[in-house]
């Protein structure tokens, strides 16, 4: 069996949670410095489980991808990997609603990061990529 070079989708990948990361801890500074310190620490909050989902989505999808042939095991292998990370984005909620250092809404938002950042690059960036003046 061949092995597909995955360098490009690891690349991408850190990248993308790198960039995503970065812009909801700058955001979180200014809320902070705005006096909205609830907020910031429940939106960087929210936004750490985000890029720890994808890791994990991102980690499991090549092993998914293996077991191609093997439907059963493919199914529990896709159903367990969603349980565990849908049980790792409850923990930011559950933490924001427990505590009042975090507020729960903006940690809400925070696990909507990396989907943002994705749609982000694939929507909003390649249309505009389409309409520049090519120079050469």
């Amino acid at each position: 069996m061949e092995t597909a070079d995955l360098s490009d989708y690891h690349r991408y990948r850190r990248r993308l949670t790198r960039g995503a990361f970065t812009a909801a801890v700058m955001a979180g500074l200014l809320l902070h410095v705005a006096g909205y310190s609830a907020v910031a620490k429940g939106l960087v909050l929210g936004s750490l489980f985000s890029v720890l989902n994808f890791a994990l989505m991102a980690q499991m999808l090549p092993r998914q991808m293996g077991l191609g042939g093997r439907r059963a095991r493919a199914t529990a292998w896709a159903l367990g990997s969603l349980t565990v990370r849908l049980a790792l984005m409850a923990i930011p909620l559950v933490v924001a609603s427990k505590s009042d250092r975090f507020n729960f809404w903006a940690a809400a938002a925070g696990l909507f990061v990396v989907p943002v950042a994705i749609f982000m690059e694939s929507v909003v960036w390649q249309r505009l990529s389409r309409y520049r003046v090519q120079t050469r």
